[in-house]
């Protein structure tokens, strides 16, 4: 009987640290330093990024009911060795910022993104010059391509459908790595 009370009470213990209350934000150090913060109800955990940052968002991409950090980085890789925009998730891993994806890219060169109704949206620049809008899933392995919701298009023409996905949900939000008039965090 003691040994399945321990159990229970342990396994209430851990449920209750998942669903503690977390906020990711992102300070901007200098041009190309970041550092992304999760704070809970107890801990704060940092992650350095040191590459130029171009967007940041916060949502549930993976389905879990737990907001991730989506952090737009400018970075060259193995893959693609031209500098690049590249897209970063993170997880709060119990009280620890840890790395979900760290992609190279998408489909296409990325522009923008957020997290709307737990899918990834994405505005792309096709080699052609043209502009997709595209909705990703999420699978075992980080996105998978789910559908276009618009192709061959003008960058106005995405960026008003993309607005809609933006404002039509509450758990993506856009913040500026570097507001204008932003000082280095000290």
């Amino acid at each position: 009987m003691p040994i399945r009370i321990a159990i229970v009470l342990l396994l209430s213990c851990l449920a209750a640290f998942r669903l503690a209350a977390q906020t990711f934000s992102l300070a901007w150090v200098h041009d190309s330093l970041s550092v992304l913060t999760l704070t809970t109800d107890s801990l704060s955990d940092e992650w350095p990024l040191p590459h130029p940052v171009y967007q940041f968002r916060t949502g549930d991409v993976d389905g879990d009911g737990v907001e991730e950090a989506l952090v737009g980085v400018v970075k060259a890789t193995r893959f693609y060795p031209d500098m690049g925009n590249r897209l970063f998730v993170f997880k709060n891993r119990d009280g620890r910022v840890r790395p979900l994806w760290m992609g190279s890219r998408l489909g296409e060169e990325i522009v923008d993104f957020c997290v709307a109704d737990g899918k990834l949206i994405s505005i792309e620049r096709c080699r052609n010059g043209q502009y997709n809008l595209d909705e990703w899933e999420w699978s075992r392995f980080g996105p998978r391509f789910s559908k276009y919701i618009l192709t061959n298009a003008t960058l106005e023409e995405v960026k008003q459908t993309f607005n809609r996905y933006e404002k039509n949900t509450d758990h993506s939000r856009a913040v500026d790595a570097r507001p204008d008039g932003m000082e280095p965090a000290k």
